[in-house]
């Protein structure tokens, strides 16, 4: 028995030794091996968003009305100026006609008035010209006193009623001028029962329908103008810092497939509000407006995933992120490949994303390095390089 174990020891022995030449004849150690490359390192903030149009019109009610006619739907092409439904308002007819009829007797109370006057104005005018000639005869001695008297009293009154007749026909004006005034009001009232948009561009919504009553204010349509739209996200506080008008994003959505669209930043908000996240954490974004090159087939509403560019390098040397180990004085080393022996290479590393690093110095474009930096390889082990 004791036989058997020995014999069955030297053979696990025998077969340590031969797998212990196997690595140094097939060249040591297998690793995995990158090659450092130049390239381009972009590094990206990505947040959720959602499309809306670059200008909006939203008509409302101007007064309590019936919607008696809708004329277009929902996603139609618009013309500025094009009747898009029609509302009626029977008590506003009623007022319209009231005030159509009190102007009708104005306008002729004061015509009649205005007669009136240019005839006193002639009979005072002859009444002047009667008193002045009977003066001559009087101061002649060819007319007796009392006559003259006479036509002067005449003279008086004609003056009353003349001034009377002036008095009424100012007020006569006036009236007609408040009335004309009362008119004009009511008619833009009545116009604005034709509702029309003012911008050309697509009929978003119309949240009313026909027979329904509207209060004051209530929303009738919404027209986005022109074919314009952008993507609006929050981005937190912290990294807003990052952010800068003009640069590059990246707009993706499961509606548009494959496909991605690309635009720019237009606005950064000034101020960051409060907002609790799904997972009930309250955080402080900041709003940012994304204008795009083009929309393809994305809508308003539309939720999208938005990739914002905020360092773009090109021609710089890059390696994967596990590549880098990071000693206790927070420098940075790589084992380098030289020779199929590992040597341990300080680095100097730049920008970083989730991926990659930019290496400053330390590597040259070429040089092999070992993917998995945290490997307890020691330095000048001999390694069998593998580059997938």
């Amino acid at each position: 028995m004791k036989i058997k174990k020995t014999w069955l020891a030297a053979v696990v022995a025998v077969v340590v030794l031969l797998v212990a030449a196997a690595a140094v004849v097939s060249g040591g150690q297998q690793v995995e091996v990158v090659r450092a490359e130049k390239g381009t390192f972009t590094q990206v903030i990505e947040e959720t968003g959602y499309v809306q149009v670059i200008e909006e019109q939203q008509i409302q009610a101007t007064q309590a009305a019936k919607i008696s006619q809708v004329l277009l739907e929902a996603g139609d092409r618009v013309e500025k100026g094009q009747l898009v439904m029609v509302l009626t308002s029977p008590e506003l007819e009623a007022e319209l006609a009231s005030v159509q009829s009190q102007l009708a007797q104005v306008e002729s109370q004061l015509e009649a008035s205005q007669l009136a006057l240019v005839s006193g104005q002639a009979k005072l005018k002859q009444a002047q010209d009667n008193l002045a000639r009977k003066k001559a005869l009087l101061e002649a001695g060819a007319l007796a006193a009392a006559e003259y008297e006479a036509a002067l009293l005449e003279l008086s009154q004609m003056e009353n009623q003349l001034a009377q007749l002036e008095s009424s026909t100012a007020g006569l004006t006036k009236q007609l001028q408040n009335q004309e005034q009362m008119l004009d009001a009511l008619l833009r009232k009545s116009a604005e029962l034709e509702v029309r948009s003012a911008v050309e561009g697509t009929l978003l919504d119309v949240p009313v329908k026909e027979g329904q009553l509207v209060a004051p204010g209530t929303l009738l349509a919404q027209i986005a103008a022109g074919n314009g739209m952008e993507v609006r996200t929050e981005l937190l506080s912290d990294e807003i810092r990052l952010v800068q008008i003009g640069q590059k994003a990246i707009i993706t959505s499961p509606v548009l497939g494959e496909e991605s669209l690309s635009g720019q930043v237009s606005k950064i908000y000034p101020q960051a509000y409060e907002r609790v996240s799904a997972l009930g954490v309250i955080q402080r974004r900041v709003p940012v407006l994304i204008n795009l090159d083009e929309t393809g087939n994305l809508r308003p509403g539309y939720e999208v995933r938005v990739n914002i560019e905020t360092v773009h390098k090109e021609n710089v040397v890059l390696l994967p992120r596990e590549t880098v180990q990071v000693n206790s004085d927070g420098s940075n080393q790589v084992m380098m490949v030289v020779d199929n022996r590992m040597v341990i290479q300080p680095v100097q590393i730049g920008e970083k994303n989730q991926q990659f690093v930019e290496v400053v110095s330390g590597i040259q474009p070429g040089q092999l390095v070992v993917r998995d930096g945290s490997l307890g390889i020691k330095s000048g082990a001999r390694l069998k390089p593998v580059q997938p």
